[in-house]
């Protein structure tokens, strides 16, 4: 979860994803109205972020 995070430019929102104990499997569920709460507040971050754990998810 931490490099997804760090490859999209979102490294400074770790800490809301620890704390809530959000795994990179929990993650990939999560609903845009779940991410802004987690601090992924433009719809252009949620987009890169989402991909990026889709992404992760294959091969």
């Amino acid at each position: 979860m931490e490099a997804a995070l760090e490859e999209v430019g979102l490294w400074y929102l770790w800490h809301n994803f620890r704390a809530n104990k959000i795994s990179l499997e929990e993650a990939k569920k999560l609903t845009d109205e779940e991410l802004s709460a987690l601090g992924v507040n433009t719809i252009g971050d949620r987009v890169r972020l989402k991909e990026k754990l889709k992404e992760s998810g294959e091969g």
